[in-house]
């Protein structure tokens, strides 16, 4: 996860855009005015308060991954890798994989042969 030590407004202003939020509605969700978000526009530089700080970590945090992923590109930062698989997990995966395939096809040649036939013999009189 991306991780912002000190936040400026060329952070701020990149969150609203990978969270594709208006300003207005950007304030709002942070719950401020909508001057200063304006402001940020204006002095990149600036650096929000300490609760400011705290607003934009919590929203960096809840963000979706696709908001985090466009907030990390868009201030240049590297995202993360999820861990590799190891040989082990590998190996797991495709025993379990041709056992689902043997199970499947099983099941499909079950169902390719003909159950028992029903008689459609008159009852008694």
């Amino acid at each position: 996860m991306t991780v912002i030590d000190h936040w400026t407004g060329r952070h701020a202003r990149a969150l609203q855009a990978a969270m594709r939020l208006t300003s207005e509605a950007f304030a709002e969700h942070l719950g401020i005015s909508p001057r200063t978000v304006a402001k940020w526009r204006k002095r990149p530089d600036m650096v929000p308060s300490p609760q400011l700080q705290e607003a934009l970590d919590t929203s960096l945090h809840l963000a979706s991954p696709e908001v985090q992923t466009r907030f990390a590109a868009s201030v240049g930062l590297a995202q993360i890798d999820p861990p590799a698989l190891d040989d082990s997990m590998v190996d797991q995966l495709h025993a379990a994989m041709s056992e689902l395939s043997r199970i499947l096809a099983a099941l499909q040649t079950a169902d390719a042969q003909p159950v028992g036939r029903a008689t459609t013999e008159p009852g008694p009189p």
